[in-house]
């Protein structure tokens, strides 16, 4: 039986700190998966926190993301040392920098860790990683560099959000009896999508947040479709065009959340626990889609939108009663998606 490593206790502690989504429904899983997602999650973070940090240059960034990807591929402690030093000089302005300079007890605890579930984690880490190199962006040319199309943002979801889905899945087939080759393999299918739908939803629902600051992950192919630009979406003559755009996005995060309860309803049963760790954030993100189309204009405040702690507390009891059932399980899933009024369901359950 594996003992905790003595900062185990430490990544726990900062999984509330960088996460008040993720953290209570990973608390959910079941014990033998719960530090290994955890230090999982803690990793994909690090690389995220370094791919957002607007007061590095680019050139050191990617750099910096080159270099975390070595230590996962090659485990050398001079990687991990100039990793340290570079992220050293940002402000500790968050629990996500203060994390980024904590690497060493995340990877203490991730080093004791079967060597096959660490090749796992690493894997699809190192793939995150160097996708958001690609992407990475210093404060100063954030004005200057959007994507250009849904294919780059189809692109850029994959790297951040669609490679937990995969990691995910990996682990749970890993430390699941229950999940056979031939179920591991109905859940590879759907694996991305169960990521890509809750990154959009996030997305979409910090747009106008995310433009204040001088950064926008909505294309410019759906902007001109729309006659619209990052400026005049803001404008109240531009209200309906503004609000098809919204439609247009929503309609696309749904037809990944579609694919997320397929991935779902594929769980075997008796993983209990799994089954609620993934449904919890796909009704979560169905009733932020649900109160941001009631009142789309909301989306162009600073403020984000949010599910009041009632739904989030009405939804959490409810997957707890759910979960045992397929059917009732995409019922109550349809009936939020029904008050959408969306193109009708992709057919993948």
């Amino acid at each position: 039986m594996q003992v905790d490593h003595p900062d185990a206790d430490y990544c726990r502690g900062m999984l509330t700190k960088v996460s008040r989504t993720f953290a209570p429904t990973i608390r959910m899983l079941p014990k033998r998966l719960c530090l290994t997602v955890t230090v999982a999650y803690l990793l994909c973070r690090i690389a995220d926190t370094v791919e957002d940090e607007a007061c590095i240059q680019t050139t050191e960034k990617e750099e910096l993301l080159l270099t975390y990807a070595d230590i996962l591929k090659q485990g050398e402690a001079v990687h991990t040392a100039n990793f340290l030093r570079g992220v050293a000089v940002i402000p500790d302005h968050s629990a996500d920098v203060i994390l980024a300079k904590n690497l060493q007890r995340v990877l203490n605890v991730y080093a004791t860790f079967h060597p096959e579930v660490q090749k796992m984690i690493a894997t699809w880490v190192v793939e995150m990683t160097l996708g958001m190199k690609k992407y990475a962006q210093s404060s100063a040319e954030r004005k200057e560099q959007f994507l250009r199309s849904m294919k780059e943002l189809d692109e850029y979801m994959y790297f951040v959000a669609g490679t937990v889905g995969h990691l995910l899945t990996s682990l749970f087939t890993y430390f699941s009896e229950k999940i056979t080759p031939a179920i591991a393999k109905k859940l590879e299918v759907f694996s991305e999508s169960f990521g890509k739908g809750l990154q959009l939803v996030n997305i979409i629902r910090d747009m106008a947040g995310d433009l204040k600051r001088g950064q926008s992950y909505i294309p410019d192919e759906i902007l001109q479709k729309y006659h619209l630009t990052r400026q005049s979406i803001f404008e109240a003559k531009n209200k309906d065009n503004a609000e098809q755009l919204f439609d247009e996005l929503i309609q696309t995060a749904i037809y990944h959340l579609d694919k997320a309860m397929a991935y779902v309803v594929n769980i075997p049963k008796e993983e209990t626990r799994i089954r609620i760790f993934c449904l919890l954030p796909i009704f979560w993100a169905m009733q932020t889609l649900s109160a941001i189309q009631e009142n789309r204009i909301n989306l162009l405040r600073p403020e984000k939108v949010k599910i009041s702690r009632r739904v989030i507390r009405k939804e959490f009891y409810k997957t707890l009663i759910l979960t045992f059932s397929n059917r009732l399980s995409i019922r109550h899933y349809l009936k939020i998606r029904k008050n959408l009024a969306l193109a009708p369901v992709t057919a993948v359950y």
